[in-house]
C-alpha cells in the first residue's frame, strides 16, 4: 500500500498513533464498509478495504462486508455498492457505515452530505477514517 497509495499509507500511520479504545462489556458493534473509486482497476478499492478491515480490527468492531463501487464516478447516480450498503444498514444489528474519506461518497461536499443523510436515515451513523485522526 505504501508505494502505490501514499495517501492511504499516511492515513494508516496517523490512525496507528490514535489511543486505544477503553474495553467495554458490550458486544462489538457490527459495521459495514463502503469504497467508491472512479478508476476501473480494483487495486485502490482493495487497499481501501484493507485499511477499513485493519481499523475495524484495531477498534474491536465486527466488519460485515465492504461494499464497493469500482469504476463509478461521482456524478453517477447508479451505485450498486452504495445501495447494498443502505440495505444492510437497515438490519437490526448494524451500527454504522465506515468509509476512508468523504470523497468515497462524493467529491462535492453537498453531494457527500446528501449521501451521508441517506445513511443516517437507516438509523445508523457514518464514521469517516480521515475524521478519526486527531491532532
Amino acid at each position: 500500500m505504501r508505494d502505490a497509495f501514499p495517501d492511504l499509507h499516511e492515513l494508516a500511520g496517523w490512525l496507528g498513533r490514535q489511543p486505544p479504545l477503553p474495553l467495554t462489556d458490550t458486544a462489538a458493534p457490527l459495521v459495514y464498509g463502503y469504497v467508491r473509486t472512479p478508476e476501473p482497476q480494483p487495486s485502490y478499492a482493495d487497499a481501501c478495504a484493507d485499511l477499513l478491515t485493519w481499523w475495524s480490527v484495531t477498534r474491536g468492531w465486527r466488519l460485515g462486508v465492504v461494499f464497493r463501487d469500482v469504476g463509478v464516478g461521482c456524478s453517477q447516480s447508479v451505485r450498486p455498492g452504495f445501495t447494498g450498503l443502505l440495505d444492510v444498514l437497515r438490519l437490526p444489528e448494524a451500527a454504522f457505515a465506515l468509509v476512508v474519506s468523504r470523497d468515497q461518497l462524493a467529491r462535492k461536499p453537498e453531494e457527500a452530505t446528501r449521501l451521508g443523510a441517506k445513511i443516517r436515515r437507516t438509523s445508523c451513523h457514518l464514521r469517516v477514517l480521515a475524521d478519526e485522526v486527531t491532532a
